[in-house]
């Protein structure tokens, strides 16, 4: 890798990459609603035991460390996660499994939202020809939120073999549009996985703290999207 690059803003860029869950789409919400519609039917299935759904977040995450699992598509951990909560519960019914994975991405597909700020920046930069990159470990289709005429590409995990927090997940969505790290800007929600991996990959890099939890001074954040064009220098 490159190293990061220290010049601050405004930053004379040719490329922007957005992540999309925390950045673009409020993807914690959605995740709530959805497994809240599974915690209550595999609650009805049980006979009216509670079921509290961060347990289902917990199970999520056992498959997701579990050895066996590494490198699966997003989709299939969160299906082995159901598959665990009704073998718990000792439901057996052969569709449970199938009713359990569609209601709860209906559900969470429903409760997916656009933040606020994200379209009329989306919209800025496109129209100052900037290109756009939406880059993320997830699975959010832009298309259903509305999103994708802004972008020139996206850059999923999943189709390219690398994720964040691997600053080669940067690297390769730079090279993918033929441009250059110290020309490429990364804006996302996580230090861990968006600051600081694009700063290791030689981008430009600015967090998107809209709950100003971090303190630091010397990371470079917004709190809102709306704070982001005028740290791009006009081209």
């Amino acid at each position: 890798m490159s190293g990061h690059t220290s010049s601050g803003p405004p930053f004379a860029v040719s490329l922007v990459i957005f992540d999309i869950d925390g950045t673009l789409v409020d993807f914690s919400r959605a995740i709530d609603g959805g497994l809240e519609v599974v915690a209550r039917e595999v609650s009805r299935r049980a006979g009216g035991v509670a079921v509290d759904p961060r347990r289902l977040r917990t199970l999520r995450n056992e498959v997701a460390r579990d050895p066996a699992w590494q490198g699966r598509r997003l989709v299939a951990i969160r299906r082995e996660s159901f598959r665990r909560i009704l073998e718990a519960f000792e439901i057996e019914d052969p569709w449970a499994l199938d009713e359990l994975h569609d209601r709860y991405y209906r559900a969470r597909d429903e409760a997916m939202a656009v933040f606020p700020d994200a379209e009329p920046v989306l919209a800025e930069l496109h129209a100052r020809g900037l290109p756009l990159v939406a880059a993320t470990n997830g699975n959010v289709s832009l298309a259903a939120m509305g999103l994708d005429g802004y972008f020139a590409s996206t850059h999923y995990a999943e189709e390219v073999g690398i994720s964040k927090p691997d600053p080669a997940f940067f690297a390769s969505a730079v090279e993918r549009m033929g441009g250059r790290p110290e020309t490429t800007l990364a804006i996302g929600d996580r230090l861990d996985n968006d600051y600081q991996p694009a700063r290791a990959a030689g981008l430009h890099s600015v967090l998107l703290d809209r709950a100003e939890r971090v303190e630091d001074a010397s990371i470079l954040r917004v709190r809102s999207l709306s704070e982001l064009p005028p740290l791009l220098a006009d081209g």
